[in-house]
């Protein structure tokens, strides 16, 4: 079996250009905490988490940098209060500002990509041993599809529950 067979051809992409805000309103609305970002050839460029919007926030934010960044962020996007009104007025501006960068900046700019021929064995040992959630596909350069660690799975579990 090869990348191609399981891969999902809708692929939710940022493109080089876009802000972070733009990539974080993409994981709300599709419900996602990654995505390839991609130039106009449609190119990988590189790629981005959730981890790693809070690792840049946290390196943006340097009053984060000691303390656990991840709780805080998610603290403020589910609304529970800041100690005081200046922390969070504080906090938002800063978010504000981080949100007007390039995704490009808060991401990887080396994404880790499989070819499209590339076998099954191959894709998970690749997820598995770079421990990472998703590998872009791509074909002669261009992005084609993605594959998540869920997405192996299913396979093996299906390929050996028929079996």
């Amino acid at each position: 079996m090869k990348a191609r067979d399981i891969m999902i051809h809708s692929v939710i992409k940022a493109h080089v250009d876009d802000d972070v805000k733009s990539v974080l309103r993409k994981f709300v609305e599709h419900g996602i905490g990654g995505m390839p970002i991609v130039d106009d050839a449609n190119r990988v460029v590189g790629y981005i988490s959730d981890g790693d919007v809070m690792r840049a926030f946290s390196r943006h934010y340097s009053r984060f940098r000691t303390i656990d960044t991840g709780y805080y962020v998610v603290s403020f996007f589910v609304g529970i209060e800041a100690e005081s009104d200046e922390e969070d007025a504080d906090f938002r501006a800063h978010f504000q500002e981080f949100c007007r960068k390039k995704a490009i900046d808060a991401g990887v700019r080396k994404a880790i990509c499989v070819q499209e021929d590339d076998g099954l064995e191959t894709v998970a040992r690749i997820l598995s041993e770079r421990k990472i959630k998703k590998v872009p596909v791509i074909r002669d350069g261009t992005l084609v599809g993605i594959i998540s660690r869920g997405d192996v799975i299913r396979q093996v579990v299906h390929r050996f529950m028929e079996h």
